[in-house]
C-alpha cells in the first residue's frame, strides 16, 4: 500500500522496527561506561544523530504508509555507510565510530532499501493453479 488508508502491512511494520532498532542503536553513543560485554557497538555522536533522524524517518513512513520516505532513510544509512568505509580507508571517521558503525548503518540502511524495493504484499497476485499441488 503506498496510500495512509487500509490496513498496514508487514512492510510498514518492518520500517517501524527498523526504525525502533537505529533509534535504539544511537544508544551505544553512551556505551563507554558499559562492560566491554556490551560495547559491541562503537558510535560517535554524527552516527548517533543520524541513526534517530534516520529512524525517525522511518517509523513515519511505516505510520503514514509511503514507500518514498522508506527509501530516503534506507538510501542515507546505506550513503552513510559507504562514507564511513571510505572514511576507515582514509583513517578519518566521518560517523564518529569504527567499522562496527558502517556494519550497523549499513545494514539497517539496506534492510530498508530491500523493504522499498520489494513488491507490497497487496500487490502480489495469488495464482491458485501454482505452487504445491
Amino acid at each position: 500500500m503506498t496510500g495512509a488508508s487500509g490496513p498496514s502491512s508487514a512492510h510498514d511494520r518492518a520500517a517501524i522496527l527498523i526504525g525502533a532498532t537505529a533509534i535504539a542503536l544511537a544508544g551505544f553513543v553512551f556505551a563507554g561506561p558499559l562492560p566491554t560485554e556490551f560495547r559491541f557497538v562503537k558510535i560517535g555522536p554524527v552516527g548517533a544523530g543520524l541513526l534517530v533522524a534516520t529512524g525517525i524517518l522511518s517509523i513515519v513512513s511505516g505510520i503514514v504508509r509511503r514507500r518514498l520516505l522508506r527509501s530516503i532513510a534506507g538510501a542515507l544509512l546505506t550513503g552513510a555507510a559507504l562514507i564511513q568505509l571510505v572514511g576507515l580507508a582514509l583513517s578519518i571517521r566521518p560517523l564518529g565510530g569504527d567499522a562496527s558503525t558502517m556494519a550497523v548503518v549499513g545494514g539497517l540502511g539496506i534492510g530498508l532499501l530491500a523493504l522499498s524495493l520489494s513488491p507490497s504484499p497487496s500487490a502480489q497476485q495469488h495464482d491458485p493453479t501454482k505452487g504445491r499441488p
